[in-house]
C-alpha cells in the first residue's frame, strides 16, 4: 500500500532563519576566540527534579518486550491500555501521549491517526533505552510538551558488540502461548574501520487474537509486524560525529475499526494497515581546544499512515509528513552550563479515498530556545530556562489560517541538604498553539475560529534519600492546564477549559550483593473544570487509580536470573458523572534467564506474565459506556519462552 509524498519546498520561516544565523555566527566567533581553561561541570540530567524514569535495555530484556505496554510496564505513573496492540496509548499522570512530545533518535513523532486506537509505532527489539519526563519542564524537551516528554533511543552497533569483537551476529527468538504467537529478530553489527561502524536488524512479529483470563478469545486482536532498522555511525574526525539512521515499520492485520471497542454492528471489522518510516541524520561537532563550542545537529524525516480497505466508508488512507531539525550548541563557562539552540517542524497531513477526495492540513512550529544549568555551591545547583514557539496551521477545509505564539519559561533547584539527602523542586510553562489535527477527522472536524493556545504550568517539589543501599524518594506535583482543547461542539475543536492534576509520587529500593527489590507508588487526579477525565476525552487522558508496582530481581547464580514483578490498581472512585467506577486489580509477572555456556553467547528464558489468569480490565483501556462502546479486557495467562544467540 502507497500513499503520496506531499513536501513543501518553503522549509522555514523567517524566524528559524534569523536563529540560524545567529547560532552559526555565535559558534563561529566562538571556535575562533583564545581557548580558556574551565573547570568541568558535570550534567547528568536534563531536569533539577528526579522525576524523571528510564526504562533501559535490560529491563525490556527481562519483559521480553512486544508492545508499548511490556515497555512501561514497570512504571507506576506510565499506564498503557487497549488490550490489543493496535488499541494501546500511553498515558504519563494520566495525560495521553498525544499531550507530550514525543521522539524516537531525536525524531518527533507527531499527529494522530485515529482516536480509536494508539498512535505510536515502536519496536521494543531495536530499543537502548527509553526517558521519561512526566509534566512540563525544561526548554530542552521541544515544542507543546504540555504533558512532557517520551524520547526513545535506539541501540547503537557498539552495544551489541562483545569486548574485543569487530563483527557480531544475533539471532532471537520468541514464542507467546496466549497468542499462539512467534517473535524472530536477526541484527548484523560491527565496525566497518577504526571509524566508522553500522547495524541492521530485521524484526518479524505474529500474534493471534489473544485470550483473556476467563478462556475467551477477543477477536480481530491479532497482528503482524515487520520492522527493518539499520544505522551508521562515523568518527569523522576527533571532534566531529555523524550517525545516520533508517527504520521502517509495517503493522496490518484485519481488525476491528475501531480497536479499542469490542464487536458490534457499529464496529466491523476491516483489513488495516499502519506504516511508520523515519530517516534521522546527526553531526556533532565537540571542540577539544574551547569549551564554548559543543554542537548538536538533528535532522529528521517521519511518515506514517493508516489505511482502511473496504471499511464502512469505502477505502481510506491518512498519512502523516513530519520533517523537521534542531540545532544546538553547548557553552561551559566555569560552573555555568549553557544550552542553546533552534527546533523546527512541519507537519503535511492528508485524508484521501477514492469516493471522496483528499482533504489535507499544513502546520508548522519554530522554536528558540535556552537552557541554563548553574553550580551555585558544592550543595546548589540552579537551572532556569526559557524558548520561544511560533506555531502557524492552514486548515484547508475552511481555509482559516492560525497563528500563535509564545514563551515557555523554567526554574529549578538541587539542593544536596546532607550527603544523604536532597532536595528538588521547580516551575515549568509548555505552551502549544494549533496543530495538525487527527488524520482521520480531517474531512469533518475544523478549528474554532477563537480558539487559543493551550498553556501548562507544573509545579514539582520532591526529596531522595540514599543511605548505604537503600534509595527513597518521593514528590509532589500540580499540573494546570489553561484552555485545554477538545471538542467543544460536533465536530468542532476548542477551549475547553481549565485542566488541573494534582499527585504523588513514592520510591523504596534497596540493593543487597544479588538481590535487588523496589517499591513504587504513584497518584494523580486529572480534572477539566473540577470534572474527572474519562475515557471519552480522547487525546486529552483518563483517570486512573492508585497505582503500586513491586520489583525483585535476584541472580541466584552467575549464569541464572529471576525476577518477578507484580502491578496493583486501586478501585477507582471518583470519576466522572454518569461513567462507571474502575474495579482495582492486581497482576503478577515472573521470569527467569539462563545462561548456559561459558560465556554471553547463548540465553534461554521464560517469563509467565498475568501468572495468576487475573480476569481485570486495564484503567487506562477504554471502560464501558454502552453496548457499542466498551473496551476489552486484558489478556490472560501468557508463557513467553526466547532463545536469544550472539556470535
Amino acid at each position: 500500500m502507497k500513499h503520496e509524498s506531499h513536501i513543501s519546498n518553503t522549509w522555514a520561516r523567517n524566524p528559524l532563519w534569523l536563529a540560524i544565523a545567529l547560532i552559526s555566527t555565535s559558534t563561529t566567533a566562538l571556535a575562533q576566540s583564545d581557548p580558556q581553561q574551565l573547570d568541568t561541570l558535570q550534567v547528568t540530567a536534563e531536569r533539577t527534579s528526579e522525576s524523571d524514569r528510564s526504562v533501559d535495555a535490560d529491563a525490556l530484556e527481562r519483559r521480553q518486550a512486544s508492545d508499548l505496554q511490556d515497555i512501561f510496564a514497570e512504571l507506576p505513573d506510565v499506564a498503557v491500555g487497549g488490550g490489543a496492540p493496535a488499541a494501546q496509548k500511553v498515558y504519563v499522570r494520566g495525560l495521553e501521549d498525544t499531550m507530550l512530545n514525543v521522539t524516537v533518535d531525536g525524531a518527533t513523532q507527531s499527529g494522530n491517526l485515529f482516536h480509536h486506537q494508539g498512535r505510536l509505532l515502536v519496536e521494543p527489539e531495536l530499543l537502548k533505552q527509553v526517558d521519561v519526563v512526566a509534566g512540563a519542564g525544561e526548554a530542552t524537551n521541544g515544542p507543546g510538551a504540555l504533558g512532557g516528554a517520551i524520547r526513545f533511543v535506539t541501540k547503537d552497533p557498539e552495544d551489541l558488540l562483545r569486548p574485543g569483537q569487530n563483527v557480531g551476529t544475533l539471532l532471537k527468538g520468541g514464542y507467546f502461548s496466549n497468542t499462539d504467537g512467534y517473535k524472530a529478530s536477526t541484527s548484523l553489527y560491527g565496525r566497518l574501520t577504526d571509524n566508522w561502524s553500522a547495524l541492521a536488524t530485521l524484526t518479524q512479529t505474529n500474534h493471534g487474537d489473544y485470550q483473556d483470563a476467563e478462556g475467551d478469545t477477543q477477536p480481530y486482536t491479532g497482528t503482524e509486524r515487520f520492522t527493518g532498522f539499520a544505522k551508521l555511525i562515523g568518527q569523522l574526525t576527533d571532534e566531529q560525529r555523524v550517525r545516520l539512521s533508517y527504520e521502517r515499520s509495517e503493522d496490518e492485520a484485519y481488525r476491528l475499526h475501531r480497536p479499542h471497542w469490542h464487536p458490534s454492528a457499529r464496529n466491523a471489522p476491516l483489513d488495516q494497515e499502519v506504516v511508520r518510516e523515519t530517516v534521522t541524520g546527526q553531526y556533532g561537532f565537540t571542540s577539544d581546544t574551547n569549551d564554548w563550542l559543543d554542537l548538536d545537529l538533528t535532522l529528521y524525516h517521519t511518515e506514517a499512515s493508516l489505511e482502511h480497505v473496504d471499511g464502512p466508508y469505502g477505502d481510506y488512507i491518512g498519512a502523516m509528513q513530519s520533517h523537521g531539525g534542531d540545532l544546538r550548541n553547548r557553552s561551559q563557562i566555569g560552573d555555568l552550563t549553557l544550552t542553546y539552540g533552534v527546533d523546527y517542524r512541519k507537519d503535511e497531513a492528508s485524508l484521501g479515498s477514492p469516493l471522496y477526495g483528499t482533504d489535507r492540513e499544513e502546520g508548522s512550529v519554530v522554536g528558540l530556545y535556552l537552557q541554563n544549568h548553574y553550580q551555585l555551591t558544592d550543595r546548589l545547583r540552579l537551572s532556569a530556562g526559557a524558548r520561544h514557539d511560533w506555531f502557524e496551521l492552514d486548515e484547508h477545509l475552511t481555509d482559516n489560517s492560525f497563528s500563535e505564539s509564545g514563551w515557555s519559561p523554567n526554574l529549578g533547584l538541587r539542593f544536596d541538604a546532607t550527603e544523604q539527602l536532597t532536595l528538588h523542586g521547580g516551575w515549568a510553562r509548555a505552551i502549544r498553539g494549533t496543530q495538525v489535527k487527527e488524520l482521520f477527522v480531517l474531512d469533518y472536524y475544523r478549528n474554532a475560529e477563537d480558539r487559543t493556545k493551550e498553556v501548562a504550568d507544573n509545579v514539582e517539589l520532591g526529596a531522595t534519600y540514599r543511605q548505604g543501599n537503600l534509595y527513597l524518594a518521593a514528590e509532589v506535583f500540580e499540573t494546570r492546564i489553561d484552555d485545554v482543547v477538545g471538542q467543544v461542539e460536533r465536530g468542532v475543536l476548542g477551549n475547553l477549559g481549565e485542566l488541573k492534576s494534582r499527585g504523588f509520587n513514592a520510591r523504596i529500593g534497596y540493593e543487597w550483593e544479588r538481590l535487588d527489590a523496589s517499591l513504587a507508588y504513584s497518584r494523580a487526579r486529572p480534572e477539566i473544570d473540577g470534572e474527572p477525565l474519562s475515557d471519552d476525552d480522547m487525546a486529552i487522558g483518563t483517570s486512573i487509580g492508585d497505582t503500586w508496582v513491586a520489583n525483585v530481581n535476584f541472580q541466584a547464580t552467575d549464569a541464572i536470573d529471576l525476577g518477578w514483578t507484580g502491578r496493583f490498581a486501586e478501585r477507582l472512585t471518583h470519576v466522572a458523572e454518569d461513567y462507571p467506577q474502575k474495579a482495582g486489580y492486581g497482576v503478577n509477572d515472573l521470569y527467569a534467564s539462563w545462561r548456559p555456556l561459558a560465556g554471553d553467547e547463548l540465553t534461554l528464558s521464560l517469563r509467565v506474565n498475568n501468572v495468576f489468569d487475573k480476569q481485570y480490565f486495564d484503567h487506562a483501556s477504554y471502560g464501558d459506556a454502552g453496548d457499542v462502546a466498551h473496551g476489552l479486557p486484558d489478556p490472560g495467562r501468557d508463557i513467553r519462552l526466547s532463545a536469544t544467540y550472539r556470535f
